[in-house]
């Protein structure tokens, strides 16, 4: 018989290589005064963003900043002061796969941070968590028909997948006001750290909007020392605009990470007003879904055997990304030789995720918390800061399902109270920011071969199919229609063959 074969281009994408890793950024500043004062770290705290990302030949680049939010004494012991530096980093992560051109994609966060201070300078250091992916996007020639002269019965598949792109970023500068209230009694402003989320995406006319939100936290020095620092929250709205076509049915992805915050007040009048000022890019991207229906294998009744000739074609069938938030609440012992606590000033707590597991409608994430706490002993106006670690386990209600899940975690809104003189209460909110990947691997027909007929007997046939054998391949192996198999107990069919 004449078989006709109906051939297409599948366009897909693949997750070609994805790494982790944990890379230590150093940093240094100049202190202020004389060489010769004591100098006491209380705190150091860190923010990290990601700058650029390229692919190349089995690795991947990332270039970022981090920046530092000290804490300490110098001098005068009883005063809390506040130090702030940035410094840039660049890393290549080994990627067996990777290769030049493919699109590549970064993030970062902070899970450890130290400092040491001598000679009139403060030694930094961050550990942070890299992960960087690179998507390869593919072609091949498949079947996705056949047709012939009766005899002829196929079978076929519907594949989903895939195919992202990044459309391009900008950024965007936000300026704010804020009044804050006598009753608070704050002072100067330590330190601001600062977190943006989407909140809504338009587009139209060769261009895309996007609007969210800038939450800033500001630490505050207290107008009377041996007082707690005060720590209040601010909202800053922002909307940019960026240049780009949008096929139609794509789904728009936008990401938005906080560069920059600087925050100030000044008193007046018995107010203070805050000015705050944060930068905001937004990197947009956006994903289509594809479904393509394709040749599965096919045979004949009569005539030359039909043996498909197929290849692996493996693909992202989805790729979701998530954040959620959870509260969380500890208990931590103090080290054994550290002071009874008198007074919490200030504390901040710094997770770093070791799990998280998908269980059907939720995650479980299980990590390790790092808290510092910065207090007043009982019978000392000299603040001390003291570190502990404890194991934390969390749920969050994300609805994942399979393997391919990760995830990053920040702590946000982190309150530290005194339960006892030896013990603190930790209450904080945990920030997760995940992602799902999807892949199937399909097997592909790219063509079919026909071989002689091997010479076979008519008739009724009973056949034990073997275990775990369809009715289609028993078909196929017979050679009947699979209409044609009558079951004959005990697991036998029964067909007839002419």
């Amino acid at each position: 018989m004449e078989l006709k074969l109906t051939r297409d281009t599948l366009r897909c994408e693949r997750l070609a290589a994805a790494q982790e890793e944990q890379v230590s950024v150093e940093g240094e500043a100049t202190l202020p005064g004389s060489m010769r004062d004591a100098v006491t770290v209380l705190s150091v705290q860190a923010q990290a963003v990601v700058t650029g990302v390229q692919a190349g030949a089995d690795e991947t680049g990332v270039r970022g900043r981090v920046c530092f939010q000290v804490l300490y004494t110098q001098g005068d012991l009883t005063r809390v002061r506040a130090l702030e530096t940035s410094c840039d980093f660049e890393h290549a992560l080994r990627m067996k796969g990777a290769a030049p051109g493919m699109r590549a994609e970064a993030y970062v966060c902070v899970q450890e941070t130290d400092g040491r201070a001598a000679s009139g300078r403060m030694a930094l250091r961050a550990l942070i968590l890299l992960r960087a992916e690179a998507f390869e996007p593919t072609q091949h020639e498949v079947v996705t028909d056949a047709g012939g002269e009766g005899g002829l019965y196929k079978q076929m598949q519907s594949v989903s997948f895939c195919m992202g792109e990044t459309l391009g970023a900008e950024k965007t500068l936000v300026r704010e006001e804020f009044d804050l209230p006598a009753r608070l009694e704050v002072g100067d402003v330590l330190s601001a750290t600062g977190e943006a989320s989407v909140a809504d995406i338009t587009g139209g006319g060769g261009r895309v909007g996007v609007s969210g939100t800038i939450e800033v936290r500001v630490l505050h020095r207290p107008q009377e020392n041996g007082r707690p620092l005060v720590t209040t929250t601010h909202e800053l709205p922002y909307d940019l605009t960026i240049p780009a076509q949008l096929p139609e049915g794509a789904q728009v992805i936008a990401r938005a990470e906080v560069i920059d915050v600087m925050a100030d007040s000044v008193a007046a009048d018995r107010r203070r007003t805050l000015r705050v000022e944060a930068e905001v890019r937004v990197t947009l991207g956006l994903q289509r879904m594809g479904e393509a229906m394709l040749l599965d294998d096919l045979y004949t009744l009569h005539g030359e055997e039909l043996v498909p000739v197929r290849e692996e074609v493996c693909m992202q069938t989805c790729r979701r990304r998530v954040q959620a938030r959870e509260s969380l609440r500890l208990q931590a012992a103090l080290p054994q030789d550290a002071p009874p606590i008198g007074l919490v000033l200030a504390g901040f707590a710094q997770p770093t995720l070791l799990s998280l597991t998908p269980d059907g409608r939720r995650l479980d994430a299980e990590g390790l918390m790092r808290i510092t706490l910065i207090y007043l002993p009982a019978d000392s106006d000299v603040p001390v800061s003291v570190h502990v670690r404890e194991p934390f386990a969390v749920t969050f209600p994300v609805e994942a399902e399979g393997d391919g899940v990760w995830g990053m975690l920040q702590a946000a809104d982190c309150t530290i109270g005194a339960a006892t003189s030896d013990r603190a209460e930790i209450r904080c909110v945990l920030c997760l920011d995940a992602v799902q990947h999807g892949a199937r691997c399909v097997s592909a027909v790219t063509d079919v071969e026909k071989r002689p007929e091997e010479k076979r007997e008519n008739g009724f046939i009973l056949v034990w199919p073997a275990p775990g054998e369809t009715r289609w391949e028993t078909a196929r192996r017979l050679r009947v229609a699979p209409e044609s198999l009558k079951s004959a107990g005990s697991s036998a069919l029964l067909a007839f063959r002419r």
